[in-house]
């Protein structure tokens, strides 16, 4: 993971629901499309088509919504996952 250019940061909320809540099942599903966005952050759809502000993506998979926003200026370029939804 240190070779792709983003790195995924979680918010503390975001955090306590992957160690409280998540099977490991999700947690793979969850680790496996942060690493697709950490190797291109544009690769999932805006998180509101009416916002002119498409920095706020959403990650959806069947059991789970997540929300991050693209923070790609240096020293350290990453995503901010700021919201989970657990379905």
């Amino acid at each position: 993971m240190s070779a792709l250019p983003f790195r995924a940061r979680l918010s503390g909320e975001v955090a306590g629901l992957v160690r409280g809540t998540l099977s490991v099942q999700q947690c793979k599903e969850l680790q496996g499309a942060l690493e697709q966005a950490m190797g291109d952050p544009w690769s999932w759809p805006p998180s509101d088509c009416e916002d002119l502000d498409d920095s706020v993506r959403q990650i959806v998979l069947p059991d789970l919504i997540a929300h991050y926003v693209v923070l790609p200026d240096p020293p350290v370029p990453h995503l901010w996952v700021i919201a989970l939804t657990v379905l």
